[in-house]
C-alpha cells in the first residue's frame, strides 16, 4: 500500500505549500496536531490508548532524536477537564519521581484546555526527562498530548511543545469538501486509513473480508483542499507521471474526460504487466475538481490488466459519486 503514501507526498507540493507546523487531522479519533518540520509520525499498533507517535529526526534522517511527543485518548464517560486534572495532579503530586514545573489553563478555539509542564524520571533510565502535557475533554474522552525531550535541552524546545500544544484540537473539525462514493449496496468497504495531512485527507478501503497484507481490490480516496486546475489535462499528466515513475512498463489509457470551466474531470486506467521486479497491479483512476478542492479516486487490483467489465461498473460508480460537505 505503499504507492498511495509515495503519490500523496509526491504530488502534495503541485497542490500546496509548505509550512511550520503540517497539519495532521486524525478523522477517526476527532483531533488534529502540528508537526514539526523534520519530525517523523508514526501511529502506534491497535489496540493501544495511543493513537498518535511523531519523534524528531536528526538533521540527515538517519536516526531518531529524544524529542517526541504522543496523543492518547482514553474513555472517561461523565467526567469532565475539572476531574481529570485533579487525578492528574493528584498522580504527579504523590509521584516521587516527577516535579510539576508550571501549570495553567488555557483557551484553545473556545475550548478549554489544561496545560502542565513538568520534570520526571523513568524505571531503570538514569536520564532525567522534561515534558509539557496538554489535556483536553471532549464527548466522554480524554485527549493528551505528551511532548518530552532530554531536561538538559528543555529551554530549547519547551516554546516548540508549547507551540503544537496550541495546535492540538479535538472533537469533529468543520465541515469540509469531500468526494461521496455510492458503493454498490451489496458490497462493504472497510477504512483501515483516514487521515488530514496539511490539507491532504487520505482514505483507504479494503473489501470487508480482506486485510491489509491480503488484498484484491484496494480503494483510495484522496482530497486535496484548496487544490485548484486551470486543465484537468494538468492533473491527468501528473498522475500518469507519478504513476509510470513507480512502474516504468506501466501503460496509460485515458478513457473519458471533460474540461469545461465547471465540469473538470477525468477517467484513465493505469495498467501494468508481469515483471521480474513487481507483482502485477492495474488502477482505474477518477480525478475531479470541485468547488474547493482537487480530488482522486482510484481502485486498484492485482492483475495485469481490468477487464471492461470491471472498468464499466467502477467507472460507473465513480461518476456517481458526489460532492459532499461532512
Amino acid at each position: 500500500m505503499k504507492y498511495l503514501l509515495w503519490y500523496c507526498f509526491l504530488l502534495l507540493p503541485f497542490f500546496s505549500h509548505g509550512q511550520e507546523l503540517t497539519s495532521y487531522r486524525d478523522t477517526v479519533h476527532n483531533f488534529s496536531v502540528g508537526i514539526p518540520a523534520g519530525w517523523q509520525v508514526m501511529q502506534a499498533p491497535a489496540p493501544s490508548p495511543v493513537k498518535l507517535l511523531a519523534g524528531r529526526l536528526s538533521a540527515d534522517s538517519t536516526q531518531r532524536m529524544p524529542e517526541k511527543f504522543n496523543v492518547t485518548i482514553i474513555d472517561a464517560p461523565r467526567s469532565s477537564l475539572y476531574a481529570e486534572v485533579k487525578k492528574l495532579l493528584n498522580y504527579t503530586r504523590h509521584n516521587p519521581y516527577f516535579k510539576l514545573v508550571d501549570s495553567s489553563t488555557i483557551i484553545n478555539k473556545g475550548k478549554r484546555q489544561f496545560r502542565m509542564d513538568e520534570i520526571h524520571q523513568e524505571p531503570n533510565i538514569p536520564d532525567t526527562f522534561f515534558a509539557s502535557i496538554f489535556v483536553s475533554y471532549t464527548n466522554n474522552k480524554v485527549y493528551l498530548l505528551t511532548a518530552s525531550t532530554l531536561l538538559p535541552f528543555s529551554a530549547d524546545f519547551r516554546p516548540l511543545f508549547h507551540q503544537v500544544g496550541a495546535s492540538f484540537k479535538t472533537g469533529k473539525a468543520s465541515r469540509k469538501e469531500r468526494l461521496k462514493i455510492a458503493f454498490p449496496a451489496a458490497e462493504k468497504w472497510k477504512a483501515i486509513i483516514d487521515t488530514d495531512v496539511d490539507n491532504l485527507a487520505t482514505r483507504q478501503l479494503l473489501p470487508e473480508n480482506e486485510t491489509p497484507d491480503n488484498w484484491t481490490q484496494l480503494l483510495n480516496e484522496m482530497t486535496m483542499e484548496q487544490g485548484q486546475v486551470t486543465s484537468i489535462d494538468q492533473a491527468i499528466k501528473s498522475f500518469t507521471g507519478a504513476a509510470l515513475q513507480q512502474s516504468p512498463n506501466a501503460t496509460v489509457t485515458l478513457l473519458a474526460k471533460e474540461n469545461l470551466p465547471k465540469r473538470r474531470w477525468a477517467l484513465f486506467k493505469v495498467e501494468s504487466p508481469v515483471s521480474a521486479v513487481q507483482a502485477p497491479q492495474s488502477q482505474l483512476y477518477y480525478v475531479m475538481q470541485g468547488p474547493e478542492a482537487f480530488h482522486v479516486v482510484f481502485i486498484a487490483r492485482k492483475e495485469s490488466f481490468l477487464l471492461p467489465s470491471f472498468i464499466k461498473t467502477w467507472g460507473d460508480i465513480f461518476r456517481k459519486s458526489q460532492i459532499v460537505y461532512e
